[in-house]
C-alpha cells in the first residue's frame, strides 16, 4: 500500500492560539525570572526580603530585560534575515565570525591599552569600537566578497568561518602572553553574563534596536518574495542583488550591537527561528518575525530563571547551546534526508 504524505498546515485560529499561549508563557517566564532573583534567593540565603531591598533589585531586573528582550528578538530577527537570504535553515549569522571579532577586539584593547584605560572601561566608548569593528570588518568582507554582481553567499560564510578562525588563533596567542589579571577581567568582559550586562547600555541601545526590528518588521512583504528564490524574486520584480547585499548590512548592523551588548549567543537565533518555522508551518515572514522573537525571549528568560535557581551551576549559554547543538543536528539529518 502507498503512503500519501499529508502536509499539516494549522488554521488561522490554531495560528492565533499558539501564538497567545507563547506570550502567556512568556508573561510565566518573566515572573519566573523575576522570583528567582528576589524571593527565591532570599529564602536561599535566609535574608527577610524588604520592599526597600525587592524595589532596589526590582531596578537592576527591570534593566537586565530591557536588554534581554531587544536582544533575543534582534538576534532572533537578523536570523530569520540571514536564513532567507541565505536559503538555508541551518546557518546563522554568526558563521561570518562576529563572536570572534567581538572576542578579537576586546583581546587588542586589552593587551595593548589595558583595563585601566579609558577605552576598556567605559562602556560607551568600548561599545563604539568593538560595534564598530565588527561591522567594518563585515563591510569589508562584503565588498571584497560580493562584487561584481554576484551573490557568492557561499564563499562569503567560508570566507567568514576561515576568518574567524585565525582571528581566535591571534587571540588565544595574545591571552596566553597577557597579564593574568588584564585575563582574567578580559575573561569577565567576553563571556556571555546576563547578570553582568550593563543596564546602563542596554537602556541606551534599546530605541536603537527597537527601530532596526521595525525596519525588519516593514520590509516583511519583500522577505515574503526573497524567500522564493532568486529566479522568481527577479521575474517578480525585485533586485535581488541589491536586497541582498542590504539585509546583509541590516544583519551586520543588529548583530554587531547585540554581541557587543550581550556577547555570542549562537544558537539562540537558530533554535528560535526553525521552532517557529515548525509549529506555524508558513512563509509569512510578518508572523515569523514576531514569533521567533517573542520565542527566543522566551528562551532567554526562561533560561536565565533556571540558571538563577541553580545558583549560577548552569549558565544560560550553556542549556541554550545544548538545546541549539542537538536541535542543529536534527535539522541537518532531516535536511539530508530530502536530497
Amino acid at each position: 500500500m502507498r503512503t500519501i504524505k499529508v502536509n499539516y498546515r494549522p488554521s488561522v485560529k490554531l495560528k492565533r492560539m499558539i501564538f497567545i499561549s507563547i506570550i502567556v508563557a512568556l508573561v510565566f517566564s518573566i515572573a519566573f525570572y523575576i522570583y528567582s532573583r528576589t524571593f527565591a534567593k532570599s529564602e536561599r540565603l535566609g535574608i527577610r526580603m524588604t520592599s526597600i531591598a525587592f524595589n532596589s533589585i526590582m531596578e537592576r531586573v527591570v534593566g537586565t530585560m530591557i536588554g534581554m528582550t531587544v536582544s533575543a528578538f534582534i538576534i532572533a530577527f537578523v536570523s530569520l534575515a540571514f536564513q532567507t537570504t541565505t536559503g538555508s535553515r541551518i546557518l546563522t549569522p554568526s558563521m561570518i565570525g562576529f563572536d570572534s571579532i567581538f572576542i578579537g577586539t576586546q583581546t587588542i584593547i586589552v593587551f595593548f591599552f589595558g583595563t585601566a584605560t579609558e577605552i576598556f572601561s567605559n562602556i560607551y566608548l568600548n561599545f563604539v569600537i568593538t560595534a564598530g569593528a565588527m561591522l567594518a570588518v563585515s563591510m569589508l568582507m562584503y565588498g571584497a566578497i560580493l562584487r561584481n554582481s554576484k551573490n557568492n553567499i557561499v564563499f562569503l560564510l567560508l570566507f567568514g568561518l576561515i576568518l574567524s578562525g585565525i582571528i581566535r588563533s591571534g587571540s588565544t596567542y595574545l591571552q596566553t602572553i597577557m597579564d593574568p589579571s588584564s585575563f582574567a577581567q578580559l575573561q569577565a568582559a567576553t563571556t556571555v553574563t546576563i547578570n553582568g550586562m550593563d543596564t546602563r547600555l542596554a537602556k541606551f541601545l534599546a530605541p536603537f534596536m527597537i527601530a532596526l526590528c521595525l525596519i525588519f518588521l516593514s520590509r516583511h512583504k519583500t522577505y515574503d518574495v526573497l524567500a522564493l528564490g532568486e529566479d522568481n524574486a527577479k521575474n517578480l520584480g525585485v533586485n535581488y542583488l541589491k536586497e541582498s547585499n542590504f539585509n546583509l548590512v541590516m544583519i551586520s548592523l543588529g548583530m554587531s550591537i547585540s554581541t557587543a551588548l550581550i556577547g555570542s549567543l549562537t544558537f539562540l537565533g537558530l533554535l528560535a527561528v526553525n521552532i517557529t518555522r515548525e509549529i506555524f508551518k508558513t512563509n509569512k515572514h510578518f508572523l515569523l518575525f514576531l514569533a521567533s522573537g517573542l520565542i527566543a525571549t522566551l528562551a532567554l528568560v526562561f533560561g536565565q530563571a533556571c540558571a538563577e535557581m541553580s545558583q549560577g551551576s548552569i549558565p544560560v549559554t550553556v542549556i541554550i547551546d545544548a538545546i541549539g547543538c542537538s536541535y542543529m543536528f536534527y535539522l541537518i539529518l532531516k535536511e539530508n534526508k530530502k536530497l
